[in-house]
């Protein structure tokens, strides 16, 4: 988390965005980097969290950073249906698609910024 943030000192720097995802009480936590121009709202509206864009990146050629899982036995992604299957905890299975899973977001936040690292 953040203690201070200085747009203008962070202009360019790699950022990290955090987003928390909420299905029942399962939690999907993904760390994806933003870095270039972006700043603040700008950094957090392209990252690809609030597109859902890295769903479909599961196979393993995603951007993101880590994918913290929390009640979710696994994830997996049917490109051909572009539909997201979480398997819970408890044993129930969530089918979403693609770009719904916008309608799960709970939380995004700038988590880190590398003050050394310009990109």
């Amino acid at each position: 988390m953040l203690k201070s943030y200085n747009p203008i000192k962070a202009c360019g720097q790699h950022h990290i965005i955090e987003a928390t995802y909420m299905i029942d009480a399962a939690q999907i936590i993904v760390r994806i980097p933003v870095g270039n121009e972006n700043v603040g709202l700008n950094a957090l509206e392209n990252s690809a969290i609030i597109d859902s864009d890295w769903v479909c990146d599961l196979d393993g050629s995603g951007e993101f950073e880590d994918i913290k899982l929390i009640g979710v036995e696994r994830l997996d992604y049917d490109a051909q249906l572009d539909e997201l299957i979480v398997f819970l905890g408890n044993g129930k299975m969530v089918n979403i698609e693609g770009y719904n899973i916008r309608d799960y977001l709970v939380k995004v936040e700038i988590i880190k910024v590398d003050e050394g690292e310009r990109l």
